[in-house]
């Protein structure tokens, strides 16, 4: 059992990488931009009717070998409010998909789920959400390319030989509920001529509320349940009056059974054009730049460019834990793409019937 040993302990090693970063689920370095991940009350929080948007990540191929590190995409669908007539509250669906495959032994993971939140508007500044996600997840394993003690006979490895280990299942499937609240606050506008815009929003969620078993040898055994995943998380957008920059600071903690993570830092972001007020001619555009910290784990460098409906970020993590020996410091790179219609910068120069908060 040596090997598969090895290999699993290198996976949760990496993946966790500290007790103090590490959890059972695979997170993204822009957490941002995976809203769906991060709080099912953020489904429909955002700057117009339509959001649609890919995350990538790639991780470790360093100390795991080129194919054999962690590979991540997720995608997400949302719509803003499927109930026209309601002007005091919102009732945003949601799709979201999710795939994951490491190592040798090719574990992977695969996710749908959907989302639905409902908001209420408190004021024209602010509002509480609330959401529920249902889904359903596999987990697979492929144990063909992997070689084990038994196999080697005199010193020599022997592929026919028998592996004597005990037969496990190649895949298991459960169902999964999660759930969130959010508070969003926002006033102001993000014009080059005013800037003075004040956003702040705040949540917490509980994902794998059922806590499923998750075992190859068979579901319902003692210790194979899915711990609860706890998450606390916050961001805002203060723009500095008279300037065309503004600070966005962020954070997010996670708690997943014994394993803690606290992501935090700042974009700064540069407004390079204003939308025209009325016809849209001249399309908005901004630039972010920044980074966070993973406590105990990596320094993340993001940049971000915004152009009308588009989004695309960049991310590095510099590995700065105990892993740093193997690793170099070379931790993951991640990219993002985001789309949102109508162009969210159209809704910073009109009033309309957008709310100042998101």
């Amino acid at each position: 059992m040596r090997k598969i040993t090895q290999t699993l302990s290198l996976i949760l090693a990496i993946s966790g990488l500290s007790i103090s970063a590490g959890a059972q689920d695979v997170h993204f370095s822009q957490f941002y931009e995976s809203p769906l991940t991060l709080n099912p009350a953020l489904c429909g929080v955002f700057n117009g009717q339509v959001y649609g948007s890919i995350n990538y990540r790639n991780q470790y191929t360093s100390v795991m070998g080129s194919g054999a590190g962690f590979n991540t995409m997720a995608a997400t669908v949302e719509l803003h409010n499927i109930m026209k007539k309601w002007t005091k509250a919102y009732l945003s669906p949601g799709l979201s998909f999710y795939n994951d495959k490491s190592g040798d032994a090719q574990i992977g993971i695969t996710e749908v789920n959907f989302t639905l939140a409902s908001g209420v508007y408190l004021s024209e500044k602010s509002c509480l959400a609330g959401g529920l996600q249902a889904g359903w997840s596999q987990h697979s394993i492929n144990l063909n390319g992997l070689k084990w003690d038994d196999q080697y006979i005199n010193g020599e490895y022997d592929p026919n030989a028998p592996t004597g280990e005990t037969s496990t299942g190649n895949s298991f499937s459960y169902v999964d509920f999660s759930a969130g609240m959010t508070y969003s606050y926002g006033t102001g506008q993000t014009t080059l001529s005013a800037n003075n815009q004040f956003k702040f929003n705040i949540g917490a969620a509980v994902y794998h509320v059922n806590q499923p078993s998750m075992s190859y040898y068979g579901q319902g055994e003692a210790g194979t349940a899915l711990y609860m995943r706890y998450v606390l998380h916050g961001d805002m957008e203060y723009g500095i009056q008279n300037s065309n920059i503004a600070l966005v600071p962020g954070f997010v903690f996670y708690q997943q059974g014994p394993a803690q993570e606290i992501d935090a830092g700042i974009k700064f972001r540069y407004i390079l054009k204003q939308e025209s007020k009325y016809t849209g001619v001249n399309k908005g555009s901004a630039f972010d730049l920044g980074g966070y910290c993973r406590v105990g784990d990596a320094i993340i460098l993001v940049a971000q460019m915004e152009f009308a409906n588009y989004s695309v970020g960049f991310s590095y993590d510099v590995n700065t834990s105990g892993l740093t020996s193997a690793t170099s410091g070379k931790g993951g790179f991640e990219i993002s793409l985001r789309f949102i219609n109508p162009n969210p910068f159209m809704a910073n120069t009109t009033s309309g019937d957008n709310h100042s908060m998101f």
